[in-house]
């Protein structure tokens, strides 16, 4: 007995549909091969590392130049502070406080003179007084040398330095006892103050050159001539 109600066989007919079907749909794309994520890591970690380097080497090639900078600055620094040293002290008679600086007494000149005349050779040609009360004397040999001698307050004399003879030969003019009396009678006649320095040159002219510091506070630079007349003045206040 024929069995009607029997599961038909696939139709032959609708095979060839089917692989048509299959041959028009569009195939699945190939999956792409997984990324290695070790690979990744050494090559983010690469480039951070060359970062690193890179700021790193910027960072210390920045200190260096800093570092040369300030040094540089030191330097002119230092230097600035050891010019300004020695500017002081070269020109200490006529800076800072000079309340002190000077005398309006030949007597006093003398003294000081004579205490490093007994501490070097030669004679007398110039003295140049400190705010701090001492002198600088400058003693000159028939041969032209020179020696700096410094006598404190206290009329304590010390030699500081010696230069040796030059082409200019025996002083024509020195600062004996009665030749300080007359510098300072003249000058102080002229400025009234006290003297500060007193200074002998080989000009025929004018042969004394001293200076006065007034109690306005002025410096007044006077020549004399040989005879202790004042042929020239000068002033300089004490800024």
């Amino acid at each position: 007995m024929d069995d009607k109600n029997s599961t038909p066989e696939t139709s032959p007919a609708a095979q060839p549909a089917d692989r048509a079907e299959a041959a028009t749909a569009t195939p699945s794309p190939a999956p792409l091969p997984k990324r290695s994520r070790t690979r990744g890591w050494l090559i983010g970690g690469g480039a951070v590392l060359a970062a690193a380097l890179l700021a790193g080497g910027g960072i210390a090639v920045g200190a260096e130049i800093a570092d040369a900078a300030d040094d540089d600055a030191s330097s002119v620094s230092d230097d600035r502070r050891d010019d300004d040293s020695r500017d002081d002290s070269s020109d200490d008679s006529t800076s800072g406080d000079v309340s002190n600086l000077g005398t309006d007494s030949a007597d006093d000149l003398v003294a000081m003179i004579d205490a490093a005349s007994a501490a070097g050779e030669g004679e007398p040609t110039s003295i140049d007084l400190k705010r701090d009360g001492s002198a600088e004397v400058t003693l000159e040999v028939a041969d032209g040398s020179e020696t700096e001698v410094r006598v404190d307050a206290g009329g304590e004399a010390s030699v500081v330095s010696t230069e040796s003879a030059d082409d200019d030969g025996a002083p024509q003019h020195v600062l004996d006892a009665d030749t300080i009396a007359a510098i300072v009678d003249a000058a102080l006649a002229e400025a009234d103050g006290r003297i500060v320095e007193i200074e002998a040159d080989d000009d025929s002219t004018s042969p004394w050159d001293v200076t006065v510091l007034t109690g306005a506070g002025e410096f007044v630079e006077l020549d004399l001539d040989a005879e202790f007349a004042v042929v020239a003045t000068g002033t300089d206040s004490d800024d």
